[in-house]
């Protein structure tokens, strides 16, 4: 459930929504909101005011699934009623969004995470395997498979350094170097761990990393 500050009010509230920061504002779209408007604008928080604002929805649909944030724009992946993929690029510097080639919403069948400007998805449609965005040749291209019986999914991923940390049920941990792996290919090198106490049914619903 998204709220605000009472000095500081959203000018609606949301759950179920998708988010993604940038440039210092948190960017807050899709979901069930207080009112009927929700569908159709953003809420954004401004850090540096400590204030929300709305923005009326640049894009053509609401039904957006995931937000990415990456090389200063926000990347928007979209499913439609009957299960079709599309993406598009919002800039925020001049409030534009546009259609691009789709081959990056296949990112909707796992967790992504951004490393220093690079996007890292696990894919689990068959096992798991860690995938890289190519921005060049607009691909996605495998960096090879972890142990099923290591990540344990349905996964989470969370980047710390260079380092992405793969949380799976029971949280279950595989950290992958992403720079070793880049050099090596098919079964990936990692370290995992498990947890002192009982959670084996567990499963994770979403992972943060905050600065303190």
């Amino acid at each position: 459930m998204l709220e605000a500050p009472p000095s500081h009010p959203i000018s609606m509230f949301r759950c179920y929504f998708v988010s993604a920061s940038l440039n210092n504002k948190l960017y807050v779209t899709s979901g069930h909101g207080s009112n009927s408007d929700s569908p159709n604008s953003w809420n954004i928080y401004d850090s540096s005011s400590d204030c929300w604002s709305s923005l009326k929805n640049p894009m053509l649909t609401p039904d957006i699934v995931k937000f990415i944030a990456l090389d200063g724009k926000l990347y928007t992946i979209h499913r439609t009623w009957n299960g079709l993929l599309f993406a598009g690029v919002y800039d925020p510097s001049c409030r534009r969004w546009q259609g691009m080639k789709n081959e990056i919403a296949l990112c909707s069948c796992g967790p992504t995470v951004v490393v220093d400007g690079t996007l890292y998805m696990l894919d689990e449609t068959q096992g798991t395997r860690l995938m890289v965005w190519q921005k060049e040749t607009e691909d996605w291209v495998a960096l090879g498979r972890l142990s099923h019986e290591l990540t344990r999914p349905p996964c989470q991923l969370l980047a710390i350094g260079r380092s992405i940390c793969v949380i799976g049920q029971g949280l279950s941990t595989v950290v992958i170097d992403v720079d070793k792996a880049a050099k090596v290919g098919g079964m990936l090198v990692c370290s995992s761990f498990g947890p002192n106490f009982d959670c084996e049914n567990h499963s994770i619903i979403s992972c943060k990393t905050i600065t303190i």
